[in-house]
């Protein structure tokens, strides 16, 4: 009896609460069903491997997961920690079934039906979710003032891209470089420093740079562009130093400064394998690194996160020197290091990231 009567009083969750347990239960989901996607395109690179579709369906599939069902929650998260409105249950129910189909469809069929008519929904998701965010733009070093029209100006490369998907494939690959970079350099990542209350500067100036800079390492590779990556380089310097952030996620993103200040002054090529390991360092180090408190119940203790960043770091590093060295073991050398991620997170989000709170 006096169990039941304890069963009883005891609090019913919220359906708030219950929200937000399956939007952080589905973002968990996405990341290692991104990175264990990764990690089996990785070994089918390296040889060890068939796949079952086509690799580039596998490809759009893992890329898109990884933006649509990890960052833009993210930077969702990020937003409602900086004290702004972010999707409602119904908003996000609509998008987690939308995730679903467009991952399922790039997959399946590639860029098909069912996988272009899902992105829609999600880039109309993604505006409406931007409409509270016009207000801080009012605060000029409020970092989320940079994201609707950061967003909007990566949103406007998407027609151009299926204008020329076919007609002028290299200008096709320009603008998509473009998008995704600009995703990064003008969405995410200032919805991941305003988390954390961390402000590089006036957000014009953020946007300008992190504009020019995505423009650069895409569709329009000119003097001017190359000096906006330049100074948005330079402001990436500012988490690196932050106090607000513990001592491994600040030194994580002293590597993508000094990556983007080579690439824009020729140190790098801008070549497809050096953008990937940037990009795949990028996101699994410094983002998710700075947000893991956001997240995770517990993050990892620093020397796991020590551990984890070599393990990214290797992998990416892998990727770089395929711009050189194109052989057998650069390919096997990326798989080994993508396993070891994987397994990382797997056990990171076993061990550190469930949540038993709202």
């Amino acid at each position: 009896m006096l169990r039941a009567m304890r069963t009883e009083m005891k609090p019913e969750p919220t359906a708030a609460a219950s929200a937000t347990a399956r939007w952080r239960a589905g973002l968990l989901a996405a990341l290692l069903g991104t990175v264990g996607l990764g990690v089996w395109l990785r070994w089918a690179l390296a040889g060890a491997v068939d796949l079952p579709v086509p690799f580039g369906h596998l490809r759009h599939a893992h890329s898109h997961l990884g933006y649509y069902g990890l960052l833009f929650p993210l930077a969702w998260l990020g937003w409602k920690a900086a004290g702004a409105a972010i999707p409602g249950r119904r908003s996000l129910s609509l998008y987690a079934a939308s995730t679903a189909a467009a991952f399922g469809g790039f997959a399946l069929a590639g860029y098909g039906p069912v996988a272009i008519a899902a992105s829609t929904v999600i880039a109309a998701i993604w505006l409406y979710s931007v409409a509270p965010l016009v207000r801080r733009m009012a605060r000029v070093h409020d970092p989320l003032g940079a994201v609707p029209l950061g967003l909007v100006a990566s949103l406007a490369c998407v027609p151009p891209i299926a204008l020329n998907l076919r007609s002028d494939p290299a200008l096709a690959a320009g603008f998509v470089s473009t998008f995704l970079s600009g995703l990064l350099f003008v969405v995410i990542i200032p919805s991941t420093l305003a988390a954390r209350r961390i402000s590089p500067g006036p957000w014009p100036l953020l946007l300008v740079s992190g504009g020019l800079g995505a423009a650069a390492l895409g569709v329009a590779p000119s003097l001017p562009a190359r000096a906006g990556l330049v100074v948005y380089a330079g402001l990436l310097l500012v988490p690196a130093f932050a106090r607000r952030l513990a001592p491994h996620a600040r030194y994580a993103w002293l590597p993508v400064t000094a990556g983007l200040l080579a690439m824009a002054v020729g140190l790098l090529p801008n070549t497809r394998p050096i953008a990937l390991g940037a990009i795949h360092f990028l996101i699994l180090g410094p983002i998710l690194a700075t947000l893991a408190p956001l997240w995770m119940r517990r993050p990892p203790p620093p020397c796991m996160w020590w551990f984890g960043h070599g393990l990214w770091g290797a992998m990416s590093a892998a990727l770089v020197v395929q711009a050189f060295i194109a052989d057998r073991w650069t390919w096997t050398a990326a798989a080994l290091g993508g396993t070891g991620t994987a397994l990382w997170w797997l056990w990171a989000v076993i061990r550190w990231g469930r949540s038993d709170r709202p």
